[in-house]
């Protein structure tokens, strides 16, 4: 029985860490204390963060008392965040780095302890089930409160999230963690289609396009990456189809302006590309080590002002991952991100034939980021997909260091009991 209330408090932990990560509980906040350019916080939102620091740290401490060592994979993400904090010292916002760095170390820490403390499977079923019910919640308030989920200046439906690229994000990784309980048959295949077909509506219904292809994607990987898992001729056709997958990436590239057209928008991603040519030359201006975590775009600094005049907008990121990883950990914390990135995609296909759900689930958390990262921000801050793309780095991880760690079935391990039992007592 306390087992049972144990494991019971894990997941009610988890969940509140995914509610606060996903900003699925951005609307009270909106709600109550308003939304507005450069607004640091309030008492609601240092409350979910200090409660996110706190379950963090209690999960964390409680996994290592399960298992006390620290895979490597965890040792790099806490050294990442580490050198993310770090730069407050040479950041043009010390305050905002500090702030966001902090989030982020504990974000790490709790996505540490989450692996520590569940089974894979199980996380994933939690991740679709506060997935599913934040879409639901995104469509009872369009019809009776349409006021608190559209956007007052834009238009956009943001849902119960901070705008509409938030709410993609959170629809797309609930999208993959429900085909991942449907490939487990953590869930039916009927209730598992019904919460798929919501989260992908709710999806489409908030126009961003970027995660709508993502989702997409995560279905084409999710029907070719089990063909690994088979005979011979059966991994060569996934190996094959992969191989065509990947070869599509520079043909769309060549044909940019088609397919924007097809998915009804500009080439230029909503004037993304403009702000890619303003923001470059400031990372020539810090190559190294950048601006500082999350200060690039703060309001205390005057370059994003001067792009903000330019463009006559003001641009809370550089939507592109690479480049807002340049601007904000510079050259090192580039390097540093693309490692763990392949690193994770290198664990994915090591564990393919050892835990096959959830190597595909890293595999395509990796193939997402990849499509995302293009006109959004990736892994750098807190959100959805950086959360899933650490877990199942972490989970891959585990299956690859217990199949490592078991031992091999030989001869004469299959002799030693039947010596042991012929020896006379």
């Amino acid at each position: 029985m306390a087992r049972f209330f144990k494991r019971r408090w894990s997941r009610w932990a988890v969940c509140w860490l995914l509610l606060c990560q996903l900003q699925a509980l951005n609307i009270i906040d909106r709600v109550f204390w308003g939304a507005w350019l450069g607004k640091t916080g309030d008492t609601f939102t240092t409350f979910l963060s200090s409660s996110q620091i706190i379950i963090s740290i209690v999960l964390f401490l409680t996994g290592l008392r399960r298992y006390p060592a620290l895979q490597r994979s965890g040792l790099l993400s806490l050294s990442l965040a580490g050198f993310l904090l770090c730069s407050a010292a040479w950041s043009v916002d010390t305050a905002a780095t500090i702030r966001g760095g902090i989030q982020y170390f504990f974000f790490v820490l709790g996505m540490i302890g989450a692996a520590k403390n569940l089974e894979g499977d199980d996380f994933m079923d939690l991740l679709t089930s506060v997935c599913f019910l934040s879409a639901v919640a995104c469509l009872i308030l369009l019809f009776i409160a349409p006021a608190y989920v559209i956007g007052e200046q834009t238009g956009e439906f943001r849902g119960v999230f901070s705008q509409k690229n938030m709410l993609g994000q959170a629809m797309a990784v609930g999208a993959l963690a429900c085909l991942h309980s449907i490939r487990v048959r953590k869930r039916s295949r009927l209730s598992g289609m019904l919460t798929f077909l919501t989260i992908t509506f709710v999806a489409v219904r908030s126009e961003s396009t970027t995660s709508s292809l993502v989702i997409l994607l995560f279905l084409v990987l999710g029907a070719v990456m089990p063909l690994l898992q088979r005979g011979k001729a059966a991994r060569t056709l996934g190996v094959v189809l992969l191989t065509v997958l990947l070869l599509v990436g520079p043909i769309v590239a060549i044909g940019t302006n088609s397919l924007f057209e097809l998915v009804g928008k500009d080439a230029t991603l909503t004037g993304r590309t403009e702000i890619w040519g303003y923001a470059i030359p400031y990372i020539y201006q810090r190559p190294l080590l950048g601006w500082g975590y999350g200060a690039f775009w703060s309001t205390e600094n005057p370059a994003a002002w001067e792009i903000a005049n330019t463009i006559h907008w003001y641009a809370p990121e550089a939507h592109n991952g690479l480049l807002e990883i340049l601007l904000g950990s510079g050259l090192v914390g580039a390097v540093w991100f693309i490692y763990l990135w392949a690193r994770a995609f290198r664990l994915s296909l090591r564990c393919i034939r050892l835990e096959g759900a959830m190597a595909i689930t890293c595999f395509s958390i990796c193939a997402g980021i990849l499509l995302e990262g293009v006109s959004e921000q990736v892994l750098l801050y807190v959100g959805g997909l950086s959360g899933v793309f650490f877990i199942s780095g972490f989970y891959c991880e585990q299956a690859v260091t217990r199949a490592r760690r078991r031992p091999a079935i030989t001869l004469e391990n299959l002799a030693l009991p039947k010596a042991a039992a012929a020896r006379p007592t």
